[in-house]
């Protein structure tokens, strides 16, 4: 490419409106994380106001606060934005510790639904910065609780199961809590989710627990059927090995992923293709945790977090794709997004089409922000819980799902799939719809359309748009928020005015991280070319195109008026291979081959004012995935 060192503006057309817009949106960005430190941390990284929040859940809500502020960091935030970062992640496990949820840095045992949403800002932590060795030393600690010789006891090794499904720095944790009397209607907040243990005699609606004696049978068959042996949930456990993997490249991680995944891939192979949710204590699906023991609910579903109760599909399907892409990040091939494949195919076959307003949905009031007016129209509804009368639950499918499962396999049925339901969903997908959820994440439909319509312009200039108004809302509730009313779990997340969902699928040409436990894999990587830190110039934007393997393309645009450098990575991990690298100044129609950095990189220099467009041909997952 040739070089241009003239101050003079070299874009000849107008800068993109969607290049404008990510520009912007990072440097708002950069001013609104610091205005919430400024509130809610202190000098040593805590979160204010303090306080402890019941039993044993609350630990992941401290964390969950800045979850996704190593992926801004990621996408091109500052070196003070990783530091805050870290300080947050170093003083909010001091606070844990204190509080007893924490020990050593980890959960002391918790389910892997919520444990699995904690780890999120540290998973964000060590892909942004892969070769700080407090990370390294951490995950190496974290992963090791799983390992067959760890004294924590979590895996048994013999049965390759995890024991229970509260795990963690303390081993395996017996029950729901540590005390549970009783389980009755008081916990209103319950009542959508129904009974959590099905067929105990006398207890058959949720008004049966107003009955005396009910609720503490209730509790004790919670603590006994929740109480030990493994659960589908804690393939997110998988993330966290795989991780270790990718940053100490050490044999055993590699290992335990295969063999743990592989277990559950042989219990969905016994049951016709669908996981089960639950394996006792004995190494036996069904029997150990359920009839074995005398449960009267002892079968292959009923598990913590499994298809009964609570969530369903909400719960297993990120375990299953967490799990496959972890398997395959450590080069363990496909084999495990067939877990995905086998719920996805049982409940699209019981799909029916209706009007949400006549049903008692678990998550009404998340689709009816995702959906505004649709809302109100007839929708494709997919079941997502299971128990021994049949499927329930029906509510419009969460689209990130098939999703991810189409952008890690890019199989033609995966895509089927996923173009079936948009054509007759019911909903139109090209829209951004105006909303933003705890897990940052709920348009992936309109970013699929845009991918396959090739309208990727439009679409990322309407979501970064909407990232933008996104930004002034938490804003605005940040400075409404009063911090002398007490402490508050959830206030964090309430307020936490950054948003990367739009950046991620601009930038990087992937969704959001799936929330309970996910990697943020990537399409394309961006990283400095003499520090190796990742990210992109200040003033460049980055819009992923296409990712189709044979005519990947990423558009780059450079604001700024000095030159700048970049390295072009393929995949999050570096795990595709370039065949070959055109780059194409859109202003002069120039050609030229790019400069490689080995199999996965290529350099790119970019006059001030320019605009390129990069053409790769991938071999996908021919590399081995690295953060080292």
């Amino acid at each position: 490419m040739p070089d241009r060192h003239d101050d003079a503006p070299f874009l000849t057309q107008a800068v993109p409106e969607w290049a404008s817009l990510q520009v912007s949106l990072r440097e708002r960005l950069e001013e609104a994380w610091r205005e919430f430190a400024a509130k809610y941390v202190d000098a040593d990284g805590r979160l204010l106001p303090g306080g402890r929040p019941v039993g044993r859940d609350g630990a992941d809500d401290f964390l969950e606060a800045i979850f996704n502020w190593p992926t801004l960091y990621a996408v091109g935030g500052s070196d003070e934005l990783l530091e805050c970062s870290l300080r947050v992640w170093r003083g909010v496990g001091e606070q844990l510790e204190e509080i007893g949820l924490f020990r050593d840095g980890f959960e002391v045992g918790y389910d892997w639904f919520h444990v699995g949403e904690g780890l999120e800002l540290f998973y964000g932590l060590c892909l942004a910065d892969p070769r700080n060795p407090e990370l390294v030393d951490a995950v190496t600690r974290f992963a090791g609780l799983y390992l067959p010789d760890s004294p924590a006891g979590n895996y048994d090794g013999e049965l390759n199961i995890i024991r229970a499904p509260h795990n963690g720095a303390a081993g395996p944790r017996a029950g729901l809590e540590d005390e549970l009397p009783r389980f009755g209607p008081e916990r209103v907040e319950m009542r959508t989710y129904g009974l959590p243990v099905r067929g105990l005699p006398g207890i058959d609606s949720w008004d049966d627990l107003a009955e005396p004696g009910n609720p503490e049978r209730m509790a004790a068959a919670m603590q006994r059927r929740f109480g030990s042996g493994d659960v589908a949930v804690n393939l997110n456990v998988v993330s966290l090995v795989s991780l270790a993997w990718l940053l100490t490249g050490e044999q055993r991680w590699r290992d335990w992923v295969e063999r743990y995944v592989a277990g559950w891939i042989h219990r969905a192979a016994q049951n016709d293709g669908l996981m089960p949710d639950n394996v006792g204590a004995d190494g036996l699906v069904g029997d150990g945790s359920g009839g074995g023991r005398g449960d009267p609910v002892g079968s292959w579903l009923g598990g913590l977090y499994g298809w009964t109760w609570p969530h369903g599909t909400h719960s297993l399907l990120p375990a299953a794709l967490n799990a496959a892409a972890g398997l395959r990040t450590v080069g363990g091939g496909e084999a495990g997004f067939e877990l995905a494949r086998g719920i996805l195919d049982a409940v699209a076959s019981q799909a029916v089409h209706d009007l949400t307003a006549d049903r008692a949905l678990t998550l009404k009031r998340r689709w009816a922000t995702h959906f505004g007016e649709d809302y109100e129209h007839e929708l494709e509804l997919w079941p997502t819980r299971l128990d021994a009368d049949g499927w329930f639950d029906f509510q419009p499918p969460q689209v990130s799902f098939p999703v991810w499962l189409w952008w890690h396999s890019r199989r033609n049925a995966d895509q089927e799939r996923l173009d079936a339901l948009r054509a007759g969903g019911g909903w139109g997908w090209t829209r951004v719809r105006q909303f933003r959820d705890k897990e940052e994440a709920g348009h992936e439909d309109a970013w699929f359309a845009a991918l396959e319509d090739g309208d990727v312009e439009r679409f990322a200039a309407s979501f970064l748009a909407v990232a933008h108004r996104q930004v002034d809302e938490r804003l605005e509730a940040l400075r409404a928020d009063d911090v002398a009313s007490g402490f508050d779990q959830d206030r964090w997340q309430r307020v936490n005015p950054v948003v990367t969902e739009a950046l991620v699928m601009t930038a990087f040409g992937a969704p959001q991280s799936l929330y309970n436990g996910g990697l943020q894999h990537a399409f394309a990587r961006y990283l400095d070319p003499v520090t190796g830190r990742p990210g992109l110039p200040p003033k460049v934007a980055a819009l992923v195109e296409s990712i189709d393997p044979e005519r990947s393309v990423v558009q780059l645009v450079n604001l700024g008026d000095e030159p700048a450098e970049l390295v072009l990575q393929a995949g999050g991990f570096g795990e595709h291979v370039i065949r070959r690298a055109v780059v194409r100044e859109l202003d002069t129609d120039e050609e030229s081959e790019a400069m490689t950095l080995g199999p996965s990189r290529i350099a790119v220099r970019l006059a001030p004012r320019a605009r390129v467009r990069v053409t790769l041909a991938l071999d996908l997952h021919a590399g081995a995935a690295s953060l080292r």
